[in-house]
């Protein structure tokens, strides 16, 4: 079998503000309302937040009494997880109709290969928007959606045609797509440590790549660096499904390294 042949197909499905989507759904009293899942107006931190409180700043891991004062309207609701887990099943249960291969990384999100799957689908592109399609009929939810050739290009794609969208970023322009790429949307890059590569003179995927090895473990240690056998891991198709490791900025110096 070719190498091309085995290049795998991954989908990153990831759903529109779910806690919060989950309420507005079962109380249509909620819908096109700014809502805030977990805390109160006074206390407590704000778990999830819908698209309409979105728009004025509200954001998950905010303390409640800073989200009411952005959003005077903000209605609090109360998680309820035992849902949210009975809804996340029945989504999970449409992607077992389509591969076994489904790897969750919560409630919300979780990568599908879909390499050789169930219902002989050579397009993963396609796939993807049919399990969006029943999701939103079956469950009356919208998701997003990712498809690259790994799981750390997946999720990244996912985000950018969000809500109810899907981007399909192709094996040929997978480098382009990373060397391009804003430095503080590579996965595993949070504030501080984007801030220090800026710091740097790293702002997008391409200046990450021109950084040698011994570079990045001076200055980012070992979360900044990558093992010597990983370009290769990256530059051949796998053989296992979900070979690649978790998304992180090792993996995407590997992916970068292809050209170099």
């Amino acid at each position: 079998m070719s190498e091309k042949l085995l290049v795998r197909k991954i989908i990153h499905v990831d759903m529109d503000a779910f806690y919060a989507s989950v309420e507005q759904m079962d109380d249509p009293a909620l819908k096109g309302k700014p809502v805030a899942v977990g805390g109160s107006r006074e206390r407590g931190v704000v778990a999830a937040a819908s698209y309409e409180a979105r728009k004025f700043g509200v954001r998950s891991a905010m303390p409640s009494s800073v989200a009411a004062r952005r959003c005077p309207e903000l209605i609090f609701v109360k998680p309820r997880f035992d849902r949210y887990k009975e809804i996340s099943d029945q989504i999970r249960a449409i992607f077992l109709d389509y591969t076994d291969l489904v790897e969750p990384l919560s409630l919300d999100e979780a990568y599908l290969d879909v390499t050789e799957n169930k219902i002989g689908h050579p397009s993963a592109t396609l796939l993807a928007q049919e399990i969006r399609y029943r999701i939103y009929h079956e469950v009356g939810l919208t998701a997003s959606a990712g498809i690259s050739i790994n799981k750390f290009t997946a999720k990244i794609a996912s985000d950018i045609n969000k809500p109810n969208g899907q981007k399909t970023i192709p094996p040929e322009d997978v480098l382009d797509f990373l060397e391009k790429l804003p430095i503080h949307k590579f996965f595993g890059v949070g504030k501080v440590t984007a801030e220090k590569m800026k710091f740097h003179g790293i702002f997008f995927g391409l200046d990450l790549k021109a950084r040698s090895l011994e570079y990045l473990t001076q200055h980012f240690g070992k979360a900044g660096a990558y093992r010597r056998n990983l370009p290769f891991r990256a530059s051949k198709p796998s053989r296992t499904p979900f070979m690649d490791s978790s998304p992180s900025i090792k993996h995407s110096i590997a992916l970068l390294s292809l050209k170099s």
